[in-house]
């Protein structure tokens, strides 16, 4: 069996099992998920491929790429959580294999094969492969469009992007209109995911690439990244010369920024285009000037940080392998000259990384999901600098190695300890979900032990097998089991089992994204006593949802014979929901309720 053989049948292997195992077993998580998921059940239910609506009406989050995907597996496999969640996991799976192919170009297999596994074992990585969310999809056009760049550069005895006479800036683009074509087309299918962001930040990393490589001007000595900077002045004139018109104009025209807007409105702009005219202008506002411009602008919904939100979003977002995070950024900005072979492919995924993570840090509203795309680079970084030093040519501090493997020991015991405690309080009956705080710390004690015994080799084993391990005991044993405590979906199973889907259902002072996914039907909000009368009044075989601590609202419009049908626990709050319906309209064949159930 061939290297490259073998590294992709592990690799599938691994992805089976963090994105493929279990993955229908989870109920949907409130709040996002349920949202598009429900959002592609409306619109399979009315078969319309173009006008995206959640609870029947419109819905301006998310262009319509993740939907299609999703009608696409309703149609091959029914409406279910699999077939919601299918379309994230064969994204996510397909990055990864794209990393291999540019951690191969730019360093070899063995920085390749790595780099792949670390980013299918990160705890936010996984995640985004096992909820239905655009952000796997996203992730998958814009590393697939970088792929496309990094392809059409050569690789010499120099290494990857070193063309022998070539001018700059065009001499580091591709060398014919259809490279061009293909790149900016897979750009096209990310805006039709995300947005304006899907050409917006790939064009913004390809441009700080070509600044990077293009010579300083007016400067006395070369200051283009070929060799570390020596001192503050040079860094000043370094500066100075890198946000220069000469520098900066003449690799944003080489880039053809008419070939990117007339390749990617041609991908792009027939759906956008025909879901502004079917919806008279009101999908376009909402998306581009709420979600978009909004987003950006002022902090939406409450997400808000502060400037190194992003820092602490990825060290909990990239464990458990954030251990070695830190010391793999600060080597491969300090050490990459040293390797003449990967400096310019480490210049490259610096570039990626900072352009995203630049960026969404001085956005106003911050999600940890929106640096996503940032952690395909950060995995080729982490994986070059592990390698390396397995290989014994790149030293890892000493402290550094002793703090990553205590950190994942702490964390581990930190989990065994206080789950139980956290159980007790919110969630009764699930202390055992901190055991699968025993693989941090088999991986820590591995790295320790390894290390004193000099054995550099079996290192990287040992985590990589606890990561998979503990991402898969995670996402595809414990999360389908508490998803079952969410009260949101069972009200809305509750209210499936109990009446047909042309039965109103409705709520007081309460909603949930999971109701109307799960009751297959609009779901009504009402926010005073009145519309509950009048509810009861136009549907007497209606269904109502209310907490239990607003139930003495309602006394003076209740109808005499409503009766509680379930009482189910919030999911990590106080109180219960109730679900009410009029005894008269019980089906014959639910329980009969006794007098304990009856409202009066």
């Amino acid at each position: 069996m061939t290297t490259t053989l073998r590294h992709h049948l592990i690799l599938l292997l691994t992805c089976g099992c963090v994105f493929f195992l279990n993955l229908g077993a989870a109920r949907l998580f409130d709040e996002d998920e349920p949202k598009n998921a429900e959002c592609g059940r409306e619109m399979y239910e009315r078969s319309d491929w173009v006008v995206p609506t959640f609870n029947y009406e419109l819905r301006t989050d998310k262009p319509i790429m993740l939907y299609w995907l999703m009608l696409s597996s309703f149609n091959l496999l029914g409406v279910s959580e699999l077939s919601a969640r299918l379309p994230s996991a064969i994204m996510a799976t397909i990055t990864v294999l794209t990393v291999y192919q540019i951690g191969w170009r730019f360093f070899g297999q063995a920085v390749a094969f790595w780099s792949s596994i670390i980013l299918s074992s990160t705890m936010m990585y996984v995640v985004s492969g096992r909820i239905s969310t655009p952000d796997a999809t996203l992730i998958a056009f814009i590393t697939l469009s970088i792929f496309a760049y990094i392809r059409l550069q050569p690789v010499g005895e120099k290494g990857w992007s070193h063309p022998e006479n070539a001018a700059w800036p065009k001499g580091y683009l591709p060398a014919n209109f259809s490279g061009y074509v293909l790149l900016y087309a897979l750009m096209g299918l990310a805006v039709l995911t995300k947005g304006p962001v899907g050409f917006l930040l790939p064009c913004s990393v390809i441009g700080l690439f070509l600044m990077c490589r293009g010579p300083a001007p007016h400067t006395p000595q070369d200051l283009s990244w070929n060799r570390p900077l020596q001192s503050a002045n040079e860094l000043v004139n370094y500066l100075a010369a890198f946000i220069a018109p000469s520098r900066f104009f003449p690799a944003l025209w080489a880039m053809r920024p008419f070939t990117i807007l007339l390749v990617v409105g041609l991908v792009a702009l027939p759906w956008y285009v025909t879901v502004g005219w079917m919806t008279n202008g009101a999908w376009l506002e909402g998306f581009l000037g709420g979600h978009n411009i909004g987003r950006f602008s002022s902090a939406m919904e409450g997400h808000s940080g502060p400037i190194f939100y992003y820092v602490i979003a990825i060290l909990m977002g990239f464990f458990p392998w954030s251990v070695f995070l830190p010391v793999t950024l600060y080597l491969a900005a300090s050490q990459r000259h040293r390797f003449e072979k990967d400096n310019q492919g480490l210049l490259f995924l610096l570039c990626w990384a900072g352009v995203y993570v630049g960026f969404f840090s001085i956005a106003q509203t911050k999600l940890p999901n929106y640096v996503l795309p940032c952690y395909p680079p950060l995995a080729l970084m982490m994986g070059w600098t592990l390698v390396r030093w397995q290989e014994g040519r790149l030293t890892l501090p000493n402290w550094s190695f002793t703090w990553g493997a205590r950190s994942l020991i702490v964390s581990g015991v930190a989990l065994i300890v206080a789950f139980p405690i956290v159980s007790q309080l919110l969630l009764p009956g699930y202390w055992a979900v901190g055991l699968v705080g025993c693989l941090p710390i088999a991986a820590g004690c591995w790295m320790l032990t390894q290390n004193q015994l000099m054995n550099r080799k079996q290192i990287l084993k040992g985590i990589g097998v606890c990561s998979i391990a503990f991402v898969s005991a995670v996402f595809a044993g414990v999360t389908p089991w508490i998803s079952q405590a969410q009260e949101s979906s069972q009200l809305g199973l509750s209210a499936s089992r109990l009446s047909e889907s042309s039965v109103p259902f409705a709520t007081y002072q309460y909603f949930a994204p999971n109701l109307p996914f799960y009751a297959e039907r609009p779901v009504l909000r009402h926010h005073s006593s009145e519309e509950v009368a009048q509810f009861w009044k136009e549907h007497p075989e209606g269904v109502l949802c209310v907490r239990d601590q607003e139930l003495s609202q309602l006394d003076d419009v209740m109808p005499k014979d409503v009766v509680v049908v379930e009482k189910i626990d919030r999911f990590l709050r106080p109180h219960q929901i109730l679900l009410l319906k009029r005894q008269t309209a019980l089906p014959r064949t639910a329980a009969q309720p006794t007098s304990e159930t009856l409202i009066r």
